[in-house]
């Protein structure tokens, strides 16, 4: 079991009575609902956390988890350059933390319409691209930032203009785009499971996703291939600076950056 899955547990309980308090809907999404299917709580060797919530909701969640979250415990990374927002628990030396790229966090995937046209779906492509490429950018090369947020800024606005309201699937925004799709239905009313001491909700037809994304996700697997998270959330640090610092100098994540 890892190390961090105490402090994950507190934060998701966190975070799930504030949306629960609002009449927000959310789910266990990725790993983390495997767990709550296969283990009643996390997989024994993940070391992170996730949840997904729909557009719709991305200003409202943005708002009250960072207005309601204690900031003693938590930054939320309402990102500058990112697909998705996070919660990062905070530590004594958290600015050191930061810069070494070892803060635990919860991912807060935002599942966004997918076009129905196959023509939208390959104009969409390339400009997903070019977003994930700027975040990477922005985050590894501080030096040419500038030029990658006005590159990220305007494939968004393509992405926005070539979707689709009330489609069929919802899709996150990731490199391979058609592997991050899944149909709206499959989400529904969360089907609330047990989770470690606790309750999660997850998607209603959390089988047919999973098996789509992962294959057999029942069985575990070889012990040789079990590890926990690989990514990081990009622009983290500098705009954790830019947070404590009182200005922001760019803008972060809204529903208007996103397809409906």
């Amino acid at each position: 079991m890892a190390d961090n899955h105490s402090e994950l547990l507190e934060a998701y309980k966190d975070i799930a009575s504030v949306l629960n308090r609002h009449g927000i809907t959310f789910y266990g999404f990725f790993g983390t609902a495997i767990g709550a299917v296969r283990h009643k709580g996390f997989i024994p060797w993940d070391d992170d956390l996730d949840i997904a919530i729909l557009a719709k909701d991305l200003d409202e969640v943005n708002r009250v988890l960072s207005e309601e979250l204690d900031p003693a415990k938590y930054y939320y990374h309402n990102p500058s350059a990112d697909s998705h927002p996070h919660v990062i628990i905070k530590t004594d030396d958290f600015e050191t933390v930061l810069r070494n790229r070892k803060a635990t966090f919860i991912d807060v995937f935002v599942l966004t319409d997918f076009p129905d046209s196959k023509i939208r779906q390959y104009l969409m492509y390339p400009f997903c691209g070019f977003e994930l490429l700027s975040h990477k950018m922005i985050d590894e090369h501080p030096g040419v930032k500038g030029l990658f947020y006005g590159i990220m800024h305007i494939s968004r606005k393509f992405i926005r203009m070539i979707s689709q309201k009330d489609t069929k699937k919802v899709s996150h925004r990731a490199v391979k785009v058609w592997d991050n799709t899944w149909y709206r239905e499959d989400f529904g009313t969360p089907l609330i499971v047990d989770f470690e001491d606790t309750k999660m909700p997850i998607p209603c037809n959390y089988d047919r996703i999973l098996t789509e994304f992962y294959g057999d996700y029942m069985t575990p697997p070889p012990e040789d291939k079990r590890s926990g998270a690989t990514g990081y959330p990009y622009s983290l640090m500098s705009d954790y600076l830019e947070d404590m610092s009182g200005g922001k100098k760019h803008p972060r994540l809204s529903s208007d950056d996103l397809p409906y």
